[in-house]
């Protein structure tokens, strides 16, 4: 599905942004290899949301919130509450995103996945949902999301913008959309609704507001599906002339440009989404590669090298803003400390980012030795930056300095995560949630989630994920 939108100011023959994406939502089919290609980000949206409710930032937005105890409350996935649906959405949101371990699509720069998974988890009536319609919505609403992002371009993200939370809440609201059956002109509000809820700023990341965003771009993405599905209007094209792709993309687009289309075919498939090895920044995944492999390669630790050198491409910097951090959350956006806990620990895990191990002085005081060296030729965008080489060099107290480059982004379909390596995370994730889950139960989990899209409902394969993670 093709858009074209007329300039601002001429006389339209074609239908607006606003239009094309409601019947997009709406109406696009949704094939049987795109909600197969749906069902693996699914799953790995699922474990890194389970760890990430053990988090002391999650732990403290959930004091903030009233428990429900009337009818359409929301189960948690953590304890024996149940919440409002836009409570849940903001709850689960921080959640799938505190640890930074979801998955990415560069095209866009954004995690797609979890403002959209976390809005449809909200509102889906799970006794009445099958598995094929979560996932068709899912497979929607991060198209929209993706899409939208390629249209505005990097300069979204440049101007200082959170994209996962602009982009997320259209994104959320069109596939809260598709799973309420709203219709078209239901769909357009809930989009234009969406429009001028959407926020996000990056000068919050290494922060609880970085996560924070997701739940907040699942909660009003849920939100303005329900709005307009109760009879609020929102403007008939919000998103051409001076509206959405003109204010967030900072006067440079503001009409659709015809070569981004929409499910031909769906972002989810072609190219797919990168998934995480590593539970940090995207942009930090390379120079890990890197440290690492150079560390099995030469078997050098930390005490063994002077100075490192990361280069990296004009643009991937961006969202490295704490490269002394000070905490676990500061660290996730940290090149020093992927160089200098890789070589101390030779490996970089969930354990990596506690506010413990990086405060360690044998950590604190190397970061300084790590130079980042960004290449001043034009800043790359988007998938440019995914593509682009990293290399770190490493120079020892003695011998010659070596170097290792990484060009293939990991978890990316140049590099992708095995099936190993899956179950491998997924249990990872599900000891964090609860240490004393059973790992045979945990496995059975995995293997029933993976016939997902033949569920004809969702509500017994999340309530058994309910109960191997909850801690009480």
């Amino acid at each position: 599905m093709s858009i074209a939108v007329a300039a601002p100011g001429t006389v339209r023959n074609n239908p607006s942004t606003t239009e094309v994406l409601a019947a997009f939502a709406v109406e696009a089919p949704v094939d049987d290899r795109t909600v197969a290609a749906a069902v693996p980000i699914v799953l790995d949206t699922l474990a890194v949301t389970m760890a990430g409710g053990a988090e002391p930032a999650v732990q403290a937005l959930a004091g903030t919130l009233e428990p429900h105890a009337g009818a359409g409350g929301v189960p948690s996935f953590w304890s024996r509450h149940a919440y409002r649906q836009d409570d849940a959405a903001l709850l689960i949101g921080m959640a799938s995103h505190v640890l930074d371990y979801d998955d990415v699509s560069v095209i866009a720069m954004c995690h797609p996945s979890v403002p959209v998974l976390s809005a449809l988890l909200a509102t889906a009536d799970r006794g009445n949902t099958s598995g094929r319609e979560l996932l068709e919505a899912f497979a929607v609403g991060t198209e929209v999301l993706i899409r939208l992002g390629q249209a505005m371009g990097f300069r979204h993200y440049g101007l200082g913008f959170h994209a996962t939370a602009t982009l997320g809440t259209v994104g959320a609201a069109a596939a809260c959309a598709r799973l309420l059956k709203l219709d078209r002109r239901q769909t357009g509000n809930a989009l234009s609704i969406a429009a001028s809820m959407a926020s996000g700023l990056r000068a919050n990341f290494g922060s609880m507001v970085k996560s924070l965003h997701v739940g907040i771009a699942a909660s009003d993405g849920r939100k303005a599906a329900r709005l307009a599905a109760g009879g609020i209007q929102g403007a008939a094209d919000a998103f051409d002339g001076e509206g959405f792709l003109n204010a967030f993309s900072g006067g440079t687009v503001t009409s659709w440009p015809e070569e981004v289309g929409l499910g031909t075919p769906f972002a989810i498939l072609q190219p797919g989404f990168e998934q995480k090895r590593y539970p940090c920044c995207y942009m930090l995944h390379k120079i890990i590669e890197a440290t690492l492999a150079l560390k099995r390669e030469t078997g050098l630790g930390l005490d063994d090298v002077e100075a490192a050198t990361v280069d990296m491409p004009n643009g991937a910097t961006k969202p490295l803003i704490h490269p002394y951090p000070r905490s676990g959350m500061n660290a996730l956006f940290s090149a020093p400390h992927a160089v200098v806990a890789g070589l101390s620990d030779g490996r970089i895990d969930l354990r990596s980012f506690t506010d413990d191990a990086v405060a360690r002085p044998g950590i604190q005081g190397r970061l300084h030795d790590v130079a980042v060296v960004e290449d001043t030729a034009a800043p790359k965008q988007g998938a440019e930056v995914g593509a682009a080489p990293v290399t770190v060099t490493l120079r020892p107290k003695s011998g010659a300095a070596v170097s290792r480059t990484v060009t293939a982004l990991p978890g990316s379909p140049q590099d992708p995560i095995t099936p190993e390596q899956a179950l491998a995370k997924w249990t990872d994730c599900l000891s964090r949630a609860n240490p004393d889950a059973d790992p045979q139960a945990v496995s059975r989990l995995f293997d029933e989630g993976r016939g997902l899209a033949a569920a004809p409902d969702i509500a017994g394969w999340l309530g058994r994920l309910a109960e191997v993670a909850r801690r009480d």
